[in-house]
């Protein structure tokens, strides 16, 4: 069995207790990568005979069946999905149901759910946690939706091999790449660039989960991620502090070296679930070097900081 295959298990024969039904399903907003657990969710669903229609905070939830989409966004950083939860918890929705999520902090909230949520977590932190807040709550471990998705499938979707490659192209000449230009390089660093990375000397190539667009509506997303497994499988090798970069990897079979995001959310998902792909490893340093290679796109700063250095050590 494919260590993918392994990790769907749970979650698929859960699923399948909702075949037949109409469900709503609220997702998680966010970049690229939660676009890419969308469109995992909806074949998750899809193969499990579950019609879900897409809703958000403002739908009518009256005695309905409720799913809210997988992610990191249950931590101090955002609201977005403590809202979400929060509108329908206290709506007069049948079920409601959590697909896994990294959970920090929002005890409040965690303590005060009922009997009709059941709350997935993606790695043991979060689920020692949930467990610890709320031990009546039906909380359970899973796997990121994100391993549901058939890349071979979705890369050959025929919606997106017509309008994505123009798209695809347009936005990484927007960030002075090329997916030729990624293909020749030994190794491409896919770096975050945003409040979630650490301090690191390590220049990026290419923030690839903001290159393409957001959660948005779902033609839009599913765009958005299929550029996104496109570019990250033209790479040889790939460095990155992005999770579902790794996650990516790991589906395409390509060779990762995943390092860590500010709040170990990468470092606890590795250990609950990438471990099991030969093709990831996981950096355990807490200081990085600057690599040889400059990266395709300096920043301003960066330029400053070599030149300094050049000054210190007395090369002109």
């Amino acid at each position: 069995m494919k260590p993918q295959s392994s990790l769907q298990i749970e979650l698929r024969n859960f699923l399948k207790e909702f075949s037949g039904q109409n469900v709503l399903l609220i997702p998680n907003q966010g970049n690229a990568g939660d676009c890419l657990i969308l469109i995992a969710t909806l074949m998750a669903m899809r193969d499990a005979g579950v019609e879900a229609e897409i809703a958000d905070d403002k739908s009518d939830f009256t005695n309905k069946t409720v799913f809210l989409g997988g992610g990191g966004n249950l931590v101090g950083l955002y609201r977005g999905m403590r809202q979400s939860m929060e509108a329908v918890c206290s709506s007069q929705a049948k079920r409601i149901i959590l697909l896994p999520h990294t959970v920090r902090a929002n005890e409040d909230l965690i303590a005060r759910l009922d009997d009709r949520v059941t709350f997935w977590c993606r790695e043991q932190k979060s689920f020692d946690h949930v467990r610890r807040t709320n031990p009546n709550l039906d909380c359970r471990i899973g796997h990121d939706m994100a391993f549901h998705c058939d890349v071979e499938e979705f890369l050959n979707d025929p919606a997106c091999t017509r309008a994505g490659p123009e798209f695809l192209i347009s936005s990484l000449e927007h960030t002075r790449t090329s997916l030729d230009r990624i293909s020749q390089l030994e190794v491409v660093r896919f770096m975050r660039t945003d409040k979630e990375a650490r301090p690191s000397l390590t220049a990026g190539d290419l923030d690839v989960s903001n290159a393409f667009g957001k959660v948005a509506d779902l033609d839009s997303s599913r765009l958005t991620a299929w550029c996104f497994v496109k570019t990250i499988s033209a790479a040889r090798r790939v460095v990155t502090d992005r999770l579902h970069v790794a996650i990516t990897c790991a589906l395409l079979g390509k060779p990762c070296e995943l390092r860590d995001n500010n709040y170990s959310k990468n470092r606890d998902i590795f250990a609950y679930s990438l471990q099991n792909f030969s093709c990831i490893t996981f950096d355990k340093r807490r200081n990085e070097a600057i690599e040889d290679r400059p990266p395709l796109r300096r920043s301003l700063l960066d330029r400053l900081s070599r030149h300094t250095r050049r000054l210190i050590h007395g090369r002109r």
